[in-house]
């Protein structure tokens, strides 16, 4: 079941930390509510498409030869050894959300923030209105429309329905871990068809039952391991394909689930104040030392895509980012 491979970072949980002091909420004047896909209007869910669409068209704004949309998965990449398996994994992601939605109003999107909330579609994620070629992204890659991977080492199943069956991402991470370059077919492969069996046993990972008990953790400490190795991870396992390499954001549904990921940590966070400065573990940067232990001033690192700012600004969503859920 190599899909599986992906849940092993829920295995080990750190011992709990002190909590740092509580600090009072900083103020937006009129927080956006992000809702649930399925919320939104059919117009709306046609015009945050449009929007994802447009960023394929846009020029880098980190410097390269490919596009904006590229720049997601280029910076997720890069970044790897930072924003997973360590502390910043929730907060480096709450701001790479925030920052692609940012550029969807670049491109047009009036409508809400938006998330998918998989816990509904337990009975199989191809049943989701996100992957209806009507309402959503479109579904599985199909077996009859195979291209190889740019490095020739792989055989990629194409999206063929929907309004991204055209669209070809810029970048593919691959094992040994490397990023290629040359452009492929947006490409999926779900379990649920593949490996039945192994998507029944991911299902009791990502069903509501489980995530509840994830979000009983009592601290941060335990909180971040087990949203990240549990849910987290097997949605990306569940849904194969481009969510499986670390150019995972060539995925658009990446944004969505992700969005969920918040959504979760933000109702965590409202169980208790002292949590909007909850934050502590070690750090994972290239370059640094991984037992240093994280603080509120460290840096969420964007590079180029848009300001790097401090985890401390991005611990209240209704601080500087300006959303509840």
């Amino acid at each position: 079941m190599k899909f599986l491979s992906m849940l092993a970072a829920a295995s080990a949980v750190a011992p709990a930390i002190a909590l740092p002091a509580n600090q009072p909420r900083e103020a937006c004047t009129n927080p956006e509510k992000r809702v649930e896909w399925r919320q939104l209007t059919a117009t709306q869910q046609q015009s945050y498409i449009k929007a994802a669409l447009c960023l394929k068209t846009k020029p880098s704004k980190i410097g390269t030869n490919a596009t904006l949309y590229d720049d997601f998965p280029n910076v997720h990449f890069t970044l790897n050894t930072y924003i997973h398996g360590s502390a910043p994994f929730l907060p480096w992601h709450r701001y790479f959300v925030h920052v692609y939605n940012k550029n969807l109003r670049e491109c047009g999107y009036e409508g809400p923030g938006t998330y998918w909330d998989w816990t509904k579609d337990t009975a199989g994620l191809r049943l989701s209105a996100v992957m209806s070629p009507e309402t959503g992204f479109g579904g599985d890659g199909n077996p009859d429309k195979t291209e190889t991977s740019p490095d020739g080492a792989k055989q990629l199943k194409c999206v063929t329905e929907g309004p991204f069956a055209g669209v070809r991402p810029e970048y593919l991470g691959l094992n040994p871990v490397k990023m290629v370059a040359g452009g492929h077919c947006l490409f999926r492969d779900l379990p649920e068809i593949s490996e039945p069996k192994a998507f029944k046993a991911m299902t009791a990972i990502f069903g509501p039952d489980s995530v509840a008990e994830v979000q009983n953790s009592p601290n941060f400490t335990n909180y971040h391991w087990a949203l990240e190795g549990g849910p987290h991870g097997t949605i990306h396992a569940s849904l194969g394909g481009e969510m499986n390499p670390t150019t995972s954001p060539n995925e658009p549904l990446f944004f969505l689930h992700h969005g969920m990921i918040d959504q979760l940590w933000w109702q965590w966070q409202e169980k208790n104040s002292t949590r909007l400065t909850e934050y502590n573990g070690a750090a994972s940067h290239v370059g640094e030392d991984e037992d240093r232990e994280v603080t509120l001033d460290d840096m969420l690192v964007m590079n180029g895509i848009d300001k790097d700012v401090t985890v401390r600004d991005v611990m209240d969503t209704r601080g500087s980012l300006c959303y509840t859920y």
